[in-house]
């Protein structure tokens, strides 16, 4: 009686709580963020469906009383040129989160530790089988250590790694925070291309939990895009709700651009998706808004997205449908592969991945997500 009565009361304090301070705070927010109603088109080429801003605020406060949040990702999903139909076809961003981890959490085995560690990572994907970026340096409680040696390297050996390119992050790090390239060349170090002495070099290091793998020599077609970056795939399984079966989800393919050792999204990296029909990219690249709209191209290379095929693309699927199988609890990944000189490479996966960047490239995915993760 006790906890019917606990779980009643806690059904109305979360609708009090929504109604009487979330749903008021978000509309405060939108009344002070012009950008989330009035912005350019990212389909400029469909000025004649264009919404009015007024329309448009009024979509997003119906967003709010709904999901109790405006809709982020309004711009990129053209939502501003599509019908009220054509919007409903893309599952909220808020929602999809929440229903995301109450299934990736709703087991009592449970792998997502595996997967935001990236040391476990590695160690576990190499395990079963699968490719990963060679770990060369693990940092922990500021000291710096060697994976082959097993012993504690000092600032004046970090000599030794000359000629080996590192690649440096967080261990828990997300969306390319924390990220750099270490290299060593003519008797001087370098970050990102910026020379620095070597203390400078050791404190970096030390002054989190960081890992240093070796930097992916990727294949000479995803490098052709842009060399600078490792170029990687996003790409989603899913463990059906309905019958079990893992399957890929429509997925990005994500490339740096100007001098970004990255290629993630919220550091300026240019993002499409991928039709596994034919093995290319799709026609249409796109930025976050707060670094651009959209290209048909790469900014640098100039490469044309939908001429591009992608190597090792079939494998790439397998392995991922393989690992995820290899990890009970956990009912959807987004895996970041990028692809090396004999195959596919897993650099991590994420339990937390985002419905944006596959609906903005892909078109909505509420259909497929009440199919298979909606119960």
């Amino acid at each position: 009686m006790i906890n019917k009565f606990t779980a009643f009361f806690n059904r109305i304090l979360k609708v009090l709580i929504n109604w009487f301070i979330i749903k008021p705070l978000r509309l405060i927010y939108l009344f002070r963020h012009k950008e989330l109603y009035v912005h350019k088109s990212y389909f400029p080429e469909l000025a004649d469906k264009r919404k009015s801003s007024v329309r448009i605020f009024f979509e997003q406060i119906g967003n709010i009383f709904k999901y109790n949040c405006y809709d982020l990702f309004y711009f990129p999903y053209g939502c501003d040129v599509k019908t009220k139909k054509e919007c409903k076809k893309y599952i909220n961003y808020q929602f999809f989160n929440i229903k995301r981890d109450s299934l990736n959490f709703s087991d009592k085995v449970n792998c997502a530790c595996i997967l935001r560690d990236k040391i476990l990572f590695n160690i576990f994907a190499n395990g079963i089988g699968i490719s990963t970026p060679k770990n060369v340096l693990y940092v922990s409680n500021g000291k710096l250590y060697d994976f082959e040696t097993k012993q504690e390297v000092f600032a004046n050996q970090l000599v030794q790694y000359s000629g080996n390119a590192l690649f440096c992050k967080l261990v828990d790090g997300e969306c390319g925070k924390g990220v750099f390239k270490l290299e060593y060349e003519n008797g001087k170090f370098y970050i990102d291309g910026v020379e620095h002495p070597v203390d400078e070099v050791y404190q970096k290091l030390t002054s989190g939990r960081y890992l240093a793998q070796e930097v992916i020599h990727q294949h000479a077609l995803m490098a052709s895009l842009h060399p600078q970056s490792v170029n990687s795939m996003r790409i989603v399984t899913v463990k059906s709700v309905k019958d079990g079966i893992i399957r890929v989800w429509p997925s990005i393919f994500r490339m740096g651009t100007g001098n970004s050792v990255v290629d993630n999204t919220s550091q300026g990296g240019v993002y499409t998706g991928i039709d596994f029909t034919t093995g290319k990219l799709k026609e249409t690249g796109f930025y976050k808004p707060q670094f651009g709209l959209k290209t048909d191209r790469h900014p640098d290379s100039g490469i044309i997205f939908k001429e591009f095929e992608i190597p090792y693309l079939k494998e790439v699927q397998e392995q991922a449908i393989y690992f995820h199988s290899m990890l009970p609890g956990l009912q959807s990944v987004g895996w970041d592969i990028a692809i090396g000189e004999k195959g596919p490479v897993f650099i991590e996966g994420n339990d937390n991945w985002e419905i944006n960047g596959p609906q903005i490239c892909n078109g909505g995915l509420k259909d497929l997500f009440e199919e298979q993760m909606y119960k």
